[in-house]
């Protein structure tokens, strides 16, 4: 039979596991942001154009993104 420190010790690790698996599929899913200096260069504004907070656009950005798609 397992004493506490053992059990204790189990846990820890099992949480250290399920940490690094999370991190890890984060880092496996998620995207790169698709703004770049290409769309400042192509539409010759700077980034802060359509952006206060990169990644994330502003109002005048999210026009712009959504006239792209028309």
């Amino acid at each position: 039979m397992r004493n506490a420190k053992t059990m204790s010790s189990i846990s820890t690790r099992a949480a250290g596991m399920a940490t690094l698996i999370a991190v890890l599929v984060i880092m496996v899913a998620s995207q790169q942001a698709k703004a770049n200096s290409d769309m400042a260069k192509k539409t010759g504004q700077p980034c802060t154009k359509c952006h206060t907070a990169p990644p994330a656009l502003n109002d005048y950005g999210k026009k712009y993104k959504d006239s792209l798609k028309k």
